[in-house]
């Protein structure tokens, strides 16, 4: 598992963030990696598929989460709303792009669950453990 230790929050998670106007979550997912990590994930996502002159089906996020953010300085109390992709990607150099983060690296499942992250990562982390390594295994 490729994770960020954020300078911020003082915590290890996956990249990621907010999602601009003018693009879709895979969109999002894409640039957020690349400029976080200088991994490029599109080859390894499943291709949008058009519908129609209207309509494309995109690739659905393995988890949708709803996160309380508390106030904090200057800014109030609010909801984002995390879609979280999965992505297997061949291990590769990892670089941090942005000053978000302060530490990135590669996690085997027992290191990544001993680092410092919200609890909603850890069991997020951990049900996407389980089933990969029910995928090897089966």
């Amino acid at each position: 598992m490729l994770l960020l230790h954020h300078k911020t929050l003082n915590k290890w998670q996956p990249p990621g963030g907010h999602q601009n106007p003018d693009e879709n979550p895979c969109q999002t997912v894409i640039r957020e990696t690349i400029e976080e990590t200088g991994i490029d994930i599109a080859p390894f996502l499943p291709k949008p598929v058009q519908l129609d002159g209207r309509a494309t089906m995109l690739p659905l996020p393995e988890y949708f989460l709803e996160e309380q953010i508390p106030a904090h300085k200057d800014k109030p109390a609010h909801v984002h709303l995390d879609m979280v992709y999965v992505v297997e990607v061949p291990i590769q150099k990892a670089v941090l792009e942005r000053d978000g983060a302060h530490e990135i690296g590669w996690f085997l499942v027992e290191e990544a669950m001993q680092l410092d992250m919200f609890v909603n990562v850890r069991v997020t982390l951990a049900e996407i453990f389980d089933l990969y390594e029910g995928k090897v295994r089966g």
